[in-house]
C-alpha cells in the first residue's frame, strides 16, 4: 500500500489565511473518495485530508485485501477437497509468500486507480492529519511536520444535483441523506459529469 512514506504530498504552503476550496473532507474513506471525484467532476474546488492510506483502509488493510487472502484460503481448501469432486491430485502446499505478494499486488493496484481518479477528477488528495481549528476550517499537518489551513466555502447543504451524481458513481453513497439536503426532491436526471470507476476490482 502506499502510505506517507511512499507518496509524496504538494508542497506545503503555511500561510495564516486559510486556502479556500468549495468542499473541504476530512478522512479519505471510500464514501469521501467518490464524494470528492463526483462534486470536483462538477466544477468545485474540493481537497482530501488523509493521514496515511490512499482510498482509506478499505483498499488497503481491511475489506479488500482481507478478500484476497480468504479467496487463497476458499481455493486450497477446494485442492484439499478435491477428491470429493472426483479430482485425483498430486500432494500440494500453499506459498504463502506468493499470497501475500498477490495482496500486495493488488492493493499497489488500486492505490494507482485512486490517484488516477484524483488527477482526472481535480480533486485534490492531501496526505497529513488533519484538525478542525475555526468553523469549515482545518488544518492539515504534512509528514513534513508542515501545515496547511483550508476552509470550506460551500454550506452543508450541497447542490441537490451532486447528490444524484453521487447517487449515479456509487448508488448507496448517500442513501438516506437527501433529506437533509432537500426538502422537496426533484426526479434525478441523468449525468454525464459522474466521473466513473472502473477496472478497480475486475482485474484482481
Amino acid at each position: 500500500m502506499k502510505t506517507l512514506e511512499h507518496t509524496s504530498s504538494i508542497p506545503s504552503l503555511e500561510k495564516s489565511t486559510p486556502e479556500e476550496y468549495d468542499l473541504v473532507i476530512l478522512g479519505g474513506g471510500t464514501g469521501s473518495t467518490i464524494a470528492a471525484w463526483t462534486f470536483a467532476g462538477q466544477g468545485m474546488r474540493v481537497a482530501v485530508i488523509e493521514r496515511k492510506y490512499i482510498g482509506g483502509s478499505c483498499p488497503n488493510i481491511a475489506c479488500l485485501p482481507s478478500k484476497n487472502i480468504i479467496h487463497s484460503a476458499k481455493l486450497a481448501s477446494y485442492f484439499r477437497r478435491s477428491d470429493e469432486f472426483g479430482i485425483t491430485r498430486e500432494p500440494f502446499t500453499v506459498d504463502m509468500t506468493a499470497v501475500r505478494n498477490r495482496k500486495r499486488s493488488m492493493v499497489s493496484s488500486l492505490n494507482d486507480v485512486y490517484l488516477e481518479n484524483y488527477r482526472q477528477t481535480g480533486a485534490e488528495l492531501i496526505l497529513g492529519s488533519g484538525r478542525f481549528v475555526g468553523p469549515r476550517t482545518v488544518e492539515a499537518t504534512l509528514a513534513d511536520g508542515t501545515t496547511r489551513k483550508l476552509r470550506g466555502t460551500k454550506n452543508a447543504g450541497l447542490p441537490y444535483t451532486a447528490l444524484r451524481d453521487a447517487i449515479l458513481v456509487h448508488p448507496t453513497l448517500v442513501e438516506g441523506l437527501i433529506p437533509l439536503f432537500s426538502s422537496t426532491p426533484s426526479q434525478p436526471k441523468s449525468s454525464k459529469s459522474a466521473p466513473a470507476v472502473q477496472g478497480a476490482l475486475s482485474a484482481h
